[in-house]
């Protein structure tokens, strides 16, 4: 092997321009935040019902818990929005994202007597947080109509009445 061919197989350094060198500038220690710009419909869909939203959960779990929960659905809401406003009901399905996470079906509120999931909810935004008829409607994407009869107080069953003379 002559002294030739040996420099040609002995490996060369990269140019000056490639070589890799230390990173000699100072990491910053803190970040900036991120400013997201919603979608205008999400962004007004989140200012009206963001508060109920939190005093619902708040009724099922602890304010950081609560808070956390509202956060992470309005997350979820946001990163699948185009699917959501191309359901018939949008609020209904958020609503129904935010009972899943506050587990409200598996651990309700004592003193709240419900038949119906929806009755629930209902009567815990309408009694407990003492919110209109039209806006509890509103917020878990209802009919007025069909929240006024849940919250209506229950007639008595027809075996606890007087017979008719």
């Amino acid at each position: 092997m002559t002294p030739r061919t040996a420099q040609a197989l002995s490996p060369t350094p990269p140019p000056p321009a490639v070589r890799h060198r230390p990173c000699t500038t100072p990491r910053r220690t803190h970040t900036l935040p991120v400013t997201l710009l919603l979608p205008p419909a999400l962004d007004a869909f989140h200012t009206l019902t963001r508060s109920l939203y939190e005093a619902y959960a708040r009724a099922h779990l602890t304010s950081a818990a609560a808070q956390s929960a509202v956060h992470q659905r309005f997350g979820l809401l946001s990163a699948n929005w185009n699917y959501v406003i191309g359901q018939p009901h949008p609020a209904r399905l958020a609503w129904d994202q935010l009972v899943a996470c506050t587990e409200s079906r598996t651990r309700p509120r004592r003193e709240i007597h419900a038949t119906t999931g929806l009755q629930y909810d209902a009567l815990v935004l309408h009694h407990l947080l003492h919110q209109s008829v039209s806006t509890t409607a509103q917020v878990v994407g209802h009919d007025t109509s069909k929240i006024r009869y849940l919250i209506a107080p229950r007639p008595l069953d027809s075996g606890h009445l007087l017979p008719r003379l």
